[in-house]
């Protein structure tokens, strides 16, 4: 049971999702260093409760799977538990949990319904489906619609619980807008962003998403901005790995701005800036898409800065534009 109400009912009113860094394994199968690992889960869980008990905005905790894929698109998994670390530290906050799932990498129906029943069984309502890294590879899994659908009927049969499924918007991939429609069309009652560190696509994507949507008839799905701080520009080579968009402009500012010891607080402004401009375009243009905010930690390094990044983002995410700009002052003048 949780205290707040589910994040199905949340998705209209801004949810705030918090990413954690999953235990990043790849050994498995020894019982003996199985046991280490559920260990350590039970550590990380601890200590992430511990630091986002005092978030009350908070409305679920994420953790990612990460998946690697070799030169013929076969799959190396560097993350273990994923859904143990999801669902215990929600519990212990009282929240709810969401997990991700990299569908393109299921060997068979059979073995997705599995790994969803066996999700469903641990209380997780709460899936986001992920596709391969390139369309130029012949996964044995499903496309991520295909997921949605699949995911969508079982629900229904009641093979398993009531599902919420999202799935991840790429705001710079062509015809995204139409991608999403049809993700929309197929269950996706919200997507997440890869992690944002400018305005201009996603206010694009807002517009034409929306646009889209009513042409069709269709009540648009919640888009879950994504943020995370940068620590220095060891982090460069990670974003470029995840395939994240980092513009010039923003890596100047963030990492080459001045102090590096200063480059987290530089990525929060900046976080703030960007989440400003979107809600700035959104309210001013009657925008129908809802929006959300999602904080991630992108490495065991940038903890600290992430929960620092939440908590400002509590205080900013239901304020307008004007308190949002005093809120970045305080913080500049603060440092």
């Amino acid at each position: 049971m949780t205290d707040i109400p589910p994040l199905s009912r949340l998705l209209d009113r801004r949810p705030l999702i918090f990413t954690a860094l999953p235990l990043r394994d790849s050994r498995t199968g020894d019982p003996e260093h199985d046991r280490k690992i559920l260990r350590n889960i039970n550590a990380r869980k601890e200590e992430l409760a511990r630091e986002l008990r005092g978030i009350k905005r908070l409305n679920a905790v994420s953790v990612p799977e990460l998946v690697e894929e070799n030169h013929e698109g076969k799959p190396r998994y560097n993350s273990v538990y994923t859904r143990a670390l999801s669902r215990g530290t929600a519990d212990l906050l009282g929240r709810d949990a969401i997990v991700n799932k990299v569908v393109a990498h299921m060997e068979s129906y059979d073995k997705f319904v599995d790994w969803i029943s066996e999700t469903s069984s641990m209380g997780i309502r709460n899936i986001v489906f992920v596709g391969g890294n390139t369309r130029h590879h012949r996964y044995p899994g499903p496309s991520v619609s295909e997921a949605n659908v699949v995911a969508h009927k079982l629900s229904e049969k009641g093979v398993i619980g009531d599902v919420t499924i999202g799935n991840i918007s790429i705001p710079e991939r062509r015809d995204e807008a139409k991608r999403m429609l049809f993700k929309t069309f197929t269950g996706a009652k919200f997507f997440t962003t890869q992690v944002l560190f400018d305005s201009s696509m996603i206010t694009d994507l807002l517009r034409e998403y929306g646009k889209q949507c009513e042409s069709a008839g269709l009540k648009p799905a919640t888009l879950i901005l994504s943020f995370a701080p940068l620590k220095g520009s060891a982090d460069l080579n990670l974003l470029d790995f995840l395939g994240v968009d980092l513009p010039e402009k923003a890596r100047d500012y963030i990492i080459e701005g001045g102090d590096a010891s200063e480059a987290p607080m530089r990525s929060l402004l900046n976080a703030l800036r960007v989440y400003g401009e979107v809600l700035r375009a959104v309210e001013g243009e009657s925008i129908s898409v809802p929006i959300g905010v999602n904080i991630e930690q992108l490495t065991k390094s940038n903890f600290s800065s992430s929960i620092r990044m939440i908590v400002e983002f509590e205080r900013a995410i239901d304020s307008d534009t004007e308190a949002i700009a005093e809120q970045a002052n305080e913080i500049k003048m603060g440092e």
